[in-house]
C-alpha cells in the first residue's frame, strides 16, 4: 500500500501540537478573564433544536433478574427456576428439563466473579431510578422523531459476567435486556478481568443511554447500504453518532464517542489537519483495507499521529460532517438524513472544511 502522506504530516502534526501547548499558554491570562465573564461555551443551534425535540415517553415495566438469579436456592435449583420462569421469559425461555442448561446456570449464580458482580450492580445500582430516567429520555426523544414506532416496555436488567459476547443492551421484540455489569463506572473490575485499559476507561453510566441509542439505530434505522470507500463509511459512523447524540443531547462527547477529555481536545486541535492529510494523500475514496484500519479500527490510539491521538479518528470526522451538514440545512429532518442513501450527496452539501 501507498503509505501516502500520514509519516510526513505526521511530522508536521507533532510540532503543531508544540504549538498548540505554546498558543494554550500564551492565551492562559485570557481564558481566566473569559472564564470569569461568561457561562461557558455557547450552545450550538442544532444542539438547541435537539434539545427541544419532545416526545411522549411510554411507561416503562422493570425487572431486575439479577435479584431472583442470585437469590434461588441452589438446593432445588432448578425447580426454584421453574417457579420463576414466566416472569422471566427472556432469559429462562428454553427447556428447563434439559439438566446441562440447568447446571450451567447454577454454575453461573455460584461463581465467585458473578457473585462479586452482582454485589458491585447492587451498590452502584440499588434503585433503578437513574436507569428510569436516562430510558425515558431515549424514549421521549425517539418518540418524537419516531411517533409510529413502538419499542418494548418491558425492561429486564440482569448481571451477564461482562460477557464480549454479549451486547450490553438488547433490543428484543417485546423487551429490552440491559447488563448493568458494564456500567460500573470507575471500578476497578475491568481491568482485573483483562480489558484493555482504553476500553475500560469508556465504562460510564452515562453510557447506557448511548448503547440504547446504538441499539435503536442499528435496529429500527440503519439502511441496508453499501459503502465504497472511506468517505462513505466515515458519514455512514459518522451518521450512527448523530443520531445516538439526537436521543442523548446532553451527553458530552467523550462518551459519545467514547474518548478521553485529553484525546476529545486532541482530535478537536488537529481536525483541520486530519481532513487535510486525508484529502491531500487522496485516501478519500479509496477501499483499502489499511487505511479503514488506521481511520475506523478501535486501540488505544492512532499510531499513524500520536499516540496522543484517539483511535477511530474516521468516525469523529463522519460525526462532524454530519453536523456540518445539519448546520448547513437546518430543515431537513432527521428521518431523512437517516433515509438518504446518497452518502456523497450529504457530504457535498454538509459544505465540511475544517480549519487548520
Amino acid at each position: 500500500m501507498q503509505r501516502y502522506n500520514i509519516l510526513y504530516n505526521k511530522s508536521i502534526i507533532l510540532r503543531k501540537q508544540t504549538n498548540v501547548v505554546m498558543k494554550y499558554l500564551k492565551i492562559l491570562v485570557l481564558v481566566m478573564v473569559v472564564a470569569f465573564s461568561s457561562c461557558g461555551p455557547k450552545t450550538p443551534e442544532y444542539k438547541k433544536k435537539l434539545f427541544a425535540a419532545n416526545g411522549t415517553a411510554p411507561e416503562l415495566v422493570f425487572h431486575r433478574y439479577e435479584d431472583v438469579l442470585f437469590n434461588l436456592d441452589t438446593t432445588r435449583f432448578q425447580e426454584a427456576l421453574m417457579e420463576v420462569q414466566e416472569q422471566y421469559l427472556p432469559f429462562l425461555g428454553g427447556d428447563l428439563t434439559d439438566t446441562m442448561a440447568v447446571k450451567y446456570l447454577r454454575d453461573f449464580a455460584v461463581d465467585t466473579l458473578s457473585i462479586s458482580l452482582y454485589h458491585k450492580v447492587k451498590t452502584a445500582f440499588p434503585d433503578l431510578n437513574e436507569v428510569e430516567e436516562m430510558l425515558r429520555n431515549v424514549y421521549r426523544y425517539f418518540n418524537y422523531y419516531y411517533p409510529d414506532v413502538n419499542l418494548p416496555t418491558q425492561v429486564y436488567t440482569c448481571v451477564s459476567g461482562i460477557d464480549p459476547e454479549v451486547p450490553s443492551v438488547i433490543l428484543l421484540d417485546d423487551a429490552l435486556v440491559i447488563s448493568l455489569d458494564w456500567y460500573l463506572e470507575g471500578d476497578d473490575i475491568y481491568e482485573w478481568i483483562g480489558m484493555p485499559q482504553y476500553r475500560s476507561a469508556r465504562i460510564a453510566k452515562a453510557g447506557l443511554a448511548k448503547d440504547l441509542g446504538q441499539e435503536i439505530y442499528l435496529d429500527y434505522v440503519q439502511q441496508p447500504l453499501k459503502r465504497n470507500n472511506l468517505l462513505e463509511e466515515m458519514i455512514e459512523a459518522g451518521r450512527m453518532y448523530f443520531f445516538m447524540e439526537a436521543l442523548c443531547p446532553s451527553l458530552d462527547d467523550e462518551v459519545l464517542l467514547g474518548y478521553t477529555p485529553s484525546q476529545l481536545q486532541w482530535a478537536e486541535d488537529f481536525e483541520g489537519d486530519l481532513w487535510a492529510d486525508i484529502v491531500g494523500s487522496q485516501v478519500l475514496y479509496t477501499s483499502d483495507l489499511e487505511v479503514y484500519r488506521t481511520f475506523l479500527a478501535d486501540g488505544p490510539f492512532t499510531n499513524e499521529y500520536s499516540h496522543e491521538a484517539p483511535a477511530r479518528l474516521g468516525e469523529f470526522i463522519g460525526l462532524h460532517i454530519i453536523r456540518s451538514f445539519v448546520k448547513a440545512n437546518p430543515n431537513v429532518a432527521l428521518h431523512e438524513i437517516m433515509e438518504e442513501r446518497d452518502l456523497q450527496a450529504i457530504f457535498q452539501e454538509s459544505h465540511y472544511k475544517p480549519k487548520k
